[in-house]
């Protein structure tokens, strides 16, 4: 048989599948007139490639961001709007204005991981890639896979929503990079440390980059690098540089962590994390909330511990039934929720009912970092329950 047909067969039963099963997330995804478009999104162009139901090419595009009013044009030419699926597979938020100008349109958008691209690639008999080949697969994740994509936030979160976000986002990137800097120097400077002091520098101060110390090294290293020749000389005015470069690194940590901490307060949903979730501060709370989006986004608590990599996954087999640490999902709400956690079983500060429940879960044989999940997993559901009446208390205003 050929492949083509065969694969468009196979579509075709899922699509009547998900259309006659009541408990389908899908039922009214999917109909006869519905058209998938998949979106391989780049720096400068972005490759469209247009399917019916069952997975058979209808039409491709090749486009820019200043032709994005032309690309509505050729969505609206597929079919009706309501009946216009579209995948994007956004990478280095390349794709943010392809899905702002879609998301004033009112276009359904769904977004889809790049792994279930690449697993459609590597299962596919034709492992060849390119732009036109990678947005078909795109659209076939969408057909085959719908339930394990997420609606596109621009498709379901208001303005005000996005916009906070949005700004949010740009902040804790920024702060993210200034962080590495800091740790790229840090690393440098003790190497350099190591061969200008030897061994004793680490012992004179126990935090040796704190603001004490640095003053300390700088005019220490001041008064040598005049009498220094040679390589002592290129030691110490390597060092000298590289804690000038980390004083400002840190100075523009501080003022974006400020300008981070002044946007969340702002934030109601940041705020009431913030009050109502122990060992959640401002900052925390953006994290979260910046990997989220809105809470609309996820029908059930159980689906978000799922894409923050929380749950477990299951391998069950005959008589065999385990559970494995699930090693996707979205590793920077899973980092953020897990200082959420390592704060509630702090022995000072903690939560008492989070230590207790981290407590009870190792009597029970689980090892420290087992438990430590099973707490994620229970600051994951306050989270959903925090963020659910958030958005019903904003609807009812």
């Amino acid at each position: 048989m050929d492949p083509e047909r065969s694969n468009a067969t196979q579509n075709k039963k899922h699509i009547l599948n998900m259309n006659h099963n009541p408990s389908s997330s899908s039922m009214v995804r999917f109909s006869p007139a519905s058209v998938v478009v998949g979106v391989d999104v780049h720096k400068y162009s972005h490759s469209a490639v247009a399917m019916n139901a069952w997975g058979q090419e209808i039409g491709k595009l090749e486009f820019t961001n200043n032709d994005l009013d032309g690309y509505v044009q050729w969505l609206l030419s597929l079919g009706r709007k309501a009946d216009i699926i579209v995948g994007l597979e956004d990478a280095n938020c390349y794709g943010i204005h392809i899905a702002e100008a879609l998301g004033k349109q009112g276009f359904l958008m769904r977004s889809v991981p790049a792994i279930l691209t690449e697993r459609e690639r590597k299962q596919s008999t034709k492992r060849q890639k390119s732009d036109y080949e990678d947005a078909k697969r795109v659209g076939k994740v969408i057909l085959t896979k719908y339930e394990e994509t997420l609606p596109a936030k621009e498709s379901i979160a208001d303005e005000s929503e996005l916009r906070t976000i949005r700004e949010l986002d740009l902040l804790l990137m920024e702060r993210r990079d200034l962080v590495k800097q800091k740790t790229i120097l840090k690393n440098q400077a003790h190497a350099l440390f190591h061969q200008y002091y030897g061994d004793s520098y680490a012992n004179r101060f126990s935090k040796p980059f704190h603001r004490e110390a640095i003053d300390f090294w700088m005019a220490d290293l001041e008064q040598k690098i005049k009498t220094e020749q040679s390589l002592r000389h290129i030691l110490a005015s390597g060092i000298m540089r590289r804690l000038r470069h980390l004083l400002l690194v840190e100075e523009q940590i501080d003022a974006v962590s400020g300008e981070i901490s002044a946007a969340g307060k702002r934030f109601q949903v940041a705020s009431a994390l913030e009050q109502e979730l122990h060992g959640c501060g401002i900052m925390t709370a953006c994290s979260i909330l910046v990997e989220i989006v809105t809470i609309k986004r996820f029908s059930s608590k159980d689906k978000l511990a799922m894409y923050a990599g929380i749950a477990p996954r299951r391998h069950a087999s005959g008589r065999h039934d385990r559970f494995y640490t699930n090693p996707f999902g979205n590793r920077l709400l899973n980092r953020a929720l897990h200082t959420v956690a390592l704060s509630q079983i702090a022995a000072v500060k903690g939560d008492p009912r989070g230590r207790e429940y981290y407590q009870r879960k190792l009597k029970e044989g689980k090892t420290k970092l087992w438990a430590l999940r099973c707490l994620k997993r229970q600051i994951v559901n306050q989270v959903f329950r925090i963020l659910k009446n958030q958005s019903a208390n904003k609807t009812t205003v």
